[in-house]
């Protein structure tokens, strides 16, 4: 864990320094020692970049710890916050929102994806919180917030550009609104789910063997569907859609750390924000001065890790 964490500082320092102005590392040497440095770097350095890569750290981690949190739960490997339906529902309220004049874009974004929830919860709770039925219900609230937002594009005439690249996903317009918003559900929801760690590990054995073993499924199961549910809301009103990282994060984590939820949830969060770190600065290098949206990227990823684990798994998983 002591590695991820330097890792991540260094990730962090590298990319502090790396972007469009004419400022780094001898100015972020100079802010940190907290000598004067020009007012226009200051700006940068802190109004711009410093932001954005919080923000791109916090949300790697929401994102991660959604993913491995899904994962317990429905015990099965191909499981991840999208598979809630939060995430087009989210995006579906970003998307609305925007039209409506871009100041209810946040909140709309917010409101759509807990609002999913509830048609999770109505067949989950009918059904004793099975697993398969909490997939299938999110497979059909992603079928319908996504023939939604379509409808939504499709009214949007010359805003449809930039609202198709906001849903890629990125940090360019991260500001520390944003961080704060991002910090004040992302530490909460970690620390939740951490305090769960040992009823999250029973919940491997199946149903049966967790209830047997004291967890209150009836309890704990929605509970742990809310966390979920706000990590990632926030985190797609925040910074668009970005994919693959609540699959892909538990699984390389689990190979160094192992299974326990108590070392899996911070190594997952280290590393998702990793991920973004590293996502968002060849976003911002790679085909400069233009940004290629982070999604884009991390899709590019994430996919053929997908068909690996499909591979992998031979379908036996998969709900």
């Amino acid at each position: 864990m002591k590695y991820l964490s330097a890792a991540a500082l260094l990730l962090f320092l590298l990319s502090w320094g790396i972007g469009a102005g004419n400022c780094g590392y001898s100015e972020i040497g100079q802010l940190l020692r907290g000598n004067d440095i020009l007012p226009a770097a200051r700006t940068i350095l802190l109004e711009l970049r410093l932001p954005r890569l919080l923000a791109a750290f916090l949300t790697g981690g929401m994102l991660a710890a959604a993913g491995c949190a899904s994962q317990n739960l429905f015990r099965n490997d191909l499981a991840s916050p999208h598979v809630l339906g939060v995430v087009n529902s989210a995006a579906l309220g970003a998307v609305c929102g925007l039209l409506l004049g871009g100041t209810l874009q946040t909140p709309l974004s917010i409101l759509f994806g807990i609002s999913s929830l509830l048609l999770i919860l109505i067949p989950g709770r009918n059904w004793n919180w099975n697993a398969a039925t909490l997939i299938l219900a999110g497979i059909a609230v992603n079928a319908f917030s996504s023939a939604l937002t379509s409808g939504a594009l499709y009214l949007a005439d010359e805003r449809l550009a930039s609202l198709i690249f906001w849903l890629l996903g990125g940090f360019w317009r991260s500001s520390w609104t944003d961080v704060m918003m991002l910090a004040s559900v992302a530490l909460p929801g970690w620390l939740f789910l951490y305090y769960l760690s040992p009823e999250m590990d029973l919940l491997l054995l199946g149903d049966r063997a967790a209830s047997l073993s004291g967890v209150q499924l009836k309890k704990v199961k929605p509970l742990v569907l809310l966390d979920i549910a706000m990590l990632t809301a926030v985190a797609v009103s925040c910074c668009g859609v970005i994919g693959f990282v609540g699959l892909a994060i538990p699984h390389i984590v689990r190979i160094f750390l192992g299974a326990s939820f108590r070392k899996l949830l911070p190594g997952a969060i280290v590393s998702g924000g990793i991920l973004l770190l590293a996502a968002d600065l060849l976003a911002r290098t790679l085909a400069a001065p233009h940004e290629i949206p982070v999604g884009i990227l991390t899709a590019l990823c994430g996919g053929p890790f997908f068909f690996y684990l499909l591979l992998r798994n031979g379908g036996k998983n998969a709900a």
